[in-house]
C-alpha cells in the first residue's frame, strides 16, 4: 500500500472513509454487516479528537454490535475521547482495504488498555491487488533475520504472495515484522526454481500457524518472466 492510499483513508468528518486512489479501482460503499472482523486483526485507528493515528489489535467482538481493540493511548488523548469519540478505522484484509467510521462507546484500563468501538452503519471497500492471484500449495523456504524456515505457499501473483508455517512460543518466525525484507525460494515445477525478495506486508498468527503476505521487490528479469509464465500456465489450466 503506498502513502497516498494510506493517507486517503483518514479525512475530515463528512468526507469518504476511502477516496479512490486510482480511476481503475472502484470504491464500494456497503452496509456495515459486510465488515467481517476477526480476533487478531490489526486495525489502524485515526482518533478524531487529536487527529492522530494508532495501531491496535482486535481482541474481542460481539458481531454487529461492538468490537474490542487493545491499543495503548497517551493520557491526554484518553481525556479528550469523551469530547469527541469519533474514529476512522482501516483494515487491510488480504489485499482488500476496508475503511469505516465508528465511535468509542467505552474504554477500560485494566487488565489491559481496551477500546470498545461501535459497529459501523456502512463500510467502504476497495480491492488493492492489481492482479488476480492463483491459489497454490507449494513447499518453499524463506530467509530473513530470523533464519531459514520451511513454508507452504498459499497463493501467487505478479505482485506478491502469501505463505504459512507452523509456529510455537519459541519460533523465531514470531519476531518477523511488517516492512521487513525476506527472501523466498520455491520450485514452480519441472525444475524451475524461483528466488525472490519480499517485503512483508501482513502477518497473522492463530492456533500454532503463522500466515504472512508479502510484496515482491527487486526481482530479476529472469525470475519475473518465470513467475509470469507459471501464472499464465495456471490460469490456462484453471480456465481463468
Amino acid at each position: 500500500m503506498d502513502a497516498q492510499q494510506d493517507a486517503s483513508l483518514f479525512k475530515a468528518p463528512g468526507q469518504p472513509a476511502i477516496e479512490n486512489p486510482e480511476a481503475s479501482r472502484r470504491v464500494e460503499r456497503l452496509p456495515g454487516v459486510h465488515l467481517q472482523l476477526k480476533v487478531g486483526n490489526q486495525l489502524f485507528l485515526r482518533l478524531l479528537c487529536v487527529d492522530q493515528r494508532y495501531e491496535g489489535k482486535v481482541v474481542g467482538l460481539e458481531p454487529f454490535s461492538y468490537t474490542i481493540v487493545q491499543v495503548r493511548l497517551p493520557q491526554d488523548t484518553l481525556s479528550r475521547l469523551s469530547l469527541n469519540p469519533g474514529v476512522v478505522a482501516q483494515l487491510n484484509a488480504g489485499g482488500t482495504l476496508f475503511g469505516f467510521r465508528c465511535d468509542v462507546v467505552n474504554r477500560v484500563s485494566n487488565p489491559a488498555p481496551l477500546l470498545f468501538l461501535s459497529h459501523p452503519d456502512s463500510v467502504e471497500r476497495v480491492v488493492l491487488r492489481r492482479s488476480e492471484r492463483v491459489d497454490v500449495t507449494l513447499p518453499g523456504t524463506i530467509h530473513g533475520a530470523f533464519g531459514d524456515h520451511q513454508v507452504v505457499l498459499l497463493d501467487l501473483a505478479p505482485s506478491g504472495c502469501s505463505f504459512a508455517a507452523r509456529s510455537n512460543l519459541k519460533s523465531p518466525l514470531r519476531d518477523a515484522q511488517r516492512g521487513e525484507r525476506v527472501v523466498l525460494r520455491c520450485d514452480l515445477g519441472c525444475g524451475q526454481p524461483l528466488m525472490a525478495p519480499l517485503t512483508l506486508r501482513r502477518i497473522d498468527e492463530q492456533k500454532g500457524r503463522i500466515t504472512m503476505g508479502g510484496q515482491f521487490v527487486d526481482m530479476t528479469e529472469d525470475n519475473s518472466r518465470l513467475l509470469h509464465d507459471y501464472l499464465q500456465r495456471m490460469h490456462g489450466l484453471l480456465g481463468d
